[in-house]
């Protein structure tokens, strides 16, 4: 059931499409024996001209097409516009089998060949279809838009050659394009020139399109050159030659994965009951045989086996919780161990900084070691004795706690010092501070029974960054809500004089000392007030480097009402900007 899920769910495609791809491309490449091309490239866009061509060009192309021996054609340009010459084009696709490109037009329509030609030759869809990695390994064999159904190309140009073929209405085809890079190309301007050799294209599908470039589309397949496109004209050309041959690649429902992942488990279980003790942990390996029979599978039969689903969804479970347990407990110590080395040697290195920051440095490195020696204290505590489970538990979510507080005091530390690094000129824009902070406060009322009333003068802009901006209404508002339990908090955005704007976040909390009204704003520094209310000392330093890199500044004072008044004063932009704009 669990292989199912993750096999239907698609959890591993990407994981799992680039290892069916890596056993494809070992299999031996085949040289395309139906099929060709002739195509539009630099040297035919020098001797005939640029393109687009003149549609009577196009028809002695396929003229002289036909002559050498080809058994259909395949034109793989959209020819959508009627343009002189038509009647010319449409005479040459009549003398032969052909089929014609159409192409979905961005609107649920189709882009058709001009009437004319439509009514000379078959029309057929070019769509592939592209995976979520951005790899092309198949298409529709038939697709509908506006109440009209087409084939694909590939399919109607295999079925040119042999008609018996049956055509799977709706059905995901997938070619394994071995004969990629194998298909025999000529140059339009051989054609045209009469350089073509003796028997080139006889008996062929000839397709014609164009690898010039900047003309035509490229896709990449599975057998693409490290990742380069291909033009999609050849991978048109080896799906078809894919198709005539019988390469073709099924995927295999997940349900099957599930029962081939059930019965690889059933026989680890089997194996560790039946072997002796020293040897029942190599039942474990058993569900990997997953990987070498879908790769069997993929080769010889082109079924395609979830791999990744299947041999390790059964290793999981086949292993059983107790191995899982064991191993993520030892990550976590092993994890928590090398981050507290990394916090150590961050401490050291803070504390032997500039003479000149030495208490500043004091107080970080103090800051990080106290909850660092709690928690080392508690990791040597849980891999150095036998805890009972519910001790254990105990412990753990302590070291979990104190290692997300740590956690929390380094990102913002690291915010503090990236800030300082980051170009104003270059990642700022104009920011609607008014329309900005009435919808934050709004979110903020939203959350809780608090009462957080708003008032500003609408259409003020700055230029900053929104999200930091944003980071300073939290701080502010949320410590206003901290330190004033129970009590309304009022935000104000107004125009200053002298060309400034001011954000004010006003709360009837027990207020801030005169002494203490420049010291708050330092890192891990506390006012005398926030000694019960939990916290590390770094929003209000946050919120003065962030006014710092606007160009403004953070200021508190008492108002007459009681408690504390911030206020952040911002410059101002100019009237006529446009919020979001960078110049």
């Amino acid at each position: 059931m669990l292989v199912t899920l993750v096999a239907a769910a698609g959890w591993l495609d990407s994981a799992e499409l680039l290892v069916r791809d890596a056993f494809l491309r070992t299999r031996p490449r085949a040289a395309a024996e139906s099929v060709a091309a002739v195509v539009v490239d630099e040297e035919a866009i020098g001797t005939v001209g640029p393109w687009p061509w003149e549609r009577e060009r196009l028809a002695a192309l396929v003229e002289r097409i036909g002559a050498a021996g080809a058994a259909a054609v395949a034109v793989d340009l959209l020819l959508a516009e009627a343009r002189p010459g038509d009647d010319a084009l449409a005479v040459a696709l009549a003398a032969r089998p052909s089929v014609l490109a159409a192409a979905p037009d961005g609107t649920r329509r189709w882009l058709l060949p001009a009437p004319r030609l439509r009514a000379a030759s078959e029309v057929a869809h070019v769509s592939f279809a592209v995976d979520r990695d951005g790899v092309v390994r198949g298409f529709l064999a038939t697709r509908q838009l506006d109440g009209l159904s087409l084939g694909a190309m590939s399919f109607a140009a295999a079925r040119l050659l042999q008609p018996e073929l049956p055509l799977p209405v709706g059905a995901p085809i997938r070619p394994g394009f071995r004969s990629a890079g194998e298909v025999p190309t000529w140059s339009a301007a051989d054609v045209l020139n009469g350089k073509l050799p003796k028997g080139a294209l006889r008996g062929r599908v000839c397709f014609v399109g164009s690898v010039a470039a900047g003309v035509g589309d490229r896709v990449v397949s599975p057998m693409s050159a490290r990742g380069t496109p291909d033009p999609g004209v050849l991978v048109q050309a080896a799906a078809t030659e894919s198709i005539l041959t019988g390469d073709l690649n099924e995927r295999l429902p997940p349900v099957v994965a599930g029962g081939l992942a059930g019965l690889l488990t059933w026989g680890a279980a089997a194996l560790r009951r039946r072997v002796a003790a020293r040897l029942a942990a190599a039942a474990v390996v058993v569900p990997l045989l997953a990987i070498p029979a879908g790769v069997l599978s993929l080769l010889w039969t082109g079924r395609e086996l979830p791999l990744l689903a299947t041999a390790f969804g059964g290793f999981v479970v086949t292993a059983g919780p107790e191995l899982w347990r064991l191993l993520e407990e030892r990550r976590r110590v092993a994890a928590a161990a090398r981050r507290i080395g990394e916090l150590e040697a961050l401490a050291s290195a803070l504390e032997s900084e500039r003479k000149d920051d030495a208490d500043a440095r004091r107080v970080l490195a103090h800051e990080l070691k106290t909850p660092l020696t709690s928690v080392r204290g508690l990791a040597q505590l849980l891999s150095g004795f036998d805890l009972g489970e519910e001790r254990r538990r105990s412990v753990a979510g302590m070291v979990a706690r104190e290692s997300a507080r740590l956690a929390e005091m380094v990102e913002t530390l690291l915010d503090l010092e990236r800030i300082k690094l980051r170009d104003f000129r270059t990642v700022s824009s104009f920011v609607g501070l008014t329309e900005l902070i009435r919808e934050r406060t709004a979110f903020l009322a939203s959350g809780g029974e608090r009462e957080i009333r708003f008032s500003g003068e609408p259409g003020l802009l700055v230029r900053g960054d929104a999200t930091l901006l944003v980071r300073v209404v939290d701080n502010l508002v949320g410590n206003a809500l901290k330190f004033a339990p129970g009590e309304p908090v009022d935000v104000t955005v107004d125009r200053d004089g002298g060309g400034t704007v001011s954000l004010a976040v006003c709360d009837r909390g027990p207020g801030i000392p005169p002494g203490e009204r420049e010291e708050i704003f330092r890192r891990f520094a506390r006012g005398g007030s926030a000694a019960a209310v939990p916290g590390l000392g770094l929003g209000l330093a946050l919120v003065a480097e962030i006014a710092r890199w606007h160009g403004g500044r953070v200021d508190v004072e008492a108002p007459a009402s009681g408690g504390s008044l911030f206020r952040v004063t911002l410059p101002a932009a100019d009237a006529g900007a446009e919020p979001g704009r960078r110049t």
